[in-house]
């Protein structure tokens, strides 16, 4: 995995408060936990780690699973930034942070109208 730019690293390691922590369920199971920090004055890290569920294999269980790194002017995801192409476990985390990361958007898909005539 990659990693986090050395000085916002440090400020995770050393932050005793996390802004915001949340229990991820799919399909009713706890797959993943949240957590976003401000690093630094215009820094947000958004953090997915794998749950300690009895899915996940001891080695993986609370470990971070992927970061999205918010600077102000774009973001940069840590864990699947240098790949061309996600696994399907992969775009799932993606699109939890992403959708966790955009608190300022309310995001609706509308449903398709039936066709009355055929």
């Amino acid at each position: 995995m990659a990693k986090l730019k050395e000085e916002i690293q440090k400020v995770i390691d050393n932050a005793s408060e996390v802004l915001y922590r949340e229990e991820i369920y799919i399909n009713g199971r706890h797959e993943y936990d949240y957590h976003k920090l401000e690093a630094a004055k215009s820094v947000t890290v958004h953090t997915l780690y794998f749950s300690d569920d009895e899915e996940w294999g001891d080695s993986i269980k609370k470990q971070v699973a992927m970061q999205l790194v918010d600077n102000g002017d774009g973001v940069e995801i840590i864990g699947a930034c240098t790949k061309k192409h996600l696994n399907y476990l992969e775009a799932e985390q993606l699109h939890i942070l992403l959708r966790l990361a955009s608190t300022h958007c309310v995001y609706q898909i509308a449903e398709p109208t039936p066709k009355k005539e055929f």
